[in-house]
């Protein structure tokens, strides 16, 4: 798992599982889940000092297939990249 904090506030992105599971928290809390083997695109909105912000964490596999990597937008602004 994967922990980036930004204005406060912290993502969780997830590593790859064999389950296949991705949660992916805000503050703790779970704002997108799904199941995927190669990996997914999570969007979730949430409000930050009373403004709508627009999360995009886009998962994947790398070439080999042993590890995954990881993307982080705030409002289409690269926060994170482990590519």
């Amino acid at each position: 798992m994967r922990s980036v904090i930004h204005n406060g506030h912290t993502i969780q992105i997830p590593g790859m599982t064999v389950s296949g599971r991705e949660d992916v928290r805000y503050d703790g809390a779970v704002v997108s889940s799904k199941r995927s083997i190669l990996g997914a695109t999570h969007v979730f909105d949430v409000q930050e000092m009373g403004e709508p912000v627009t999360y995009e964490v886009r998962l994947g596999m790398r070439w080999h297939g042993l590890t995954g990597w990881a993307h982080l937008k705030r409002n289409g602004e690269l926060l994170f990249t482990d590519r």
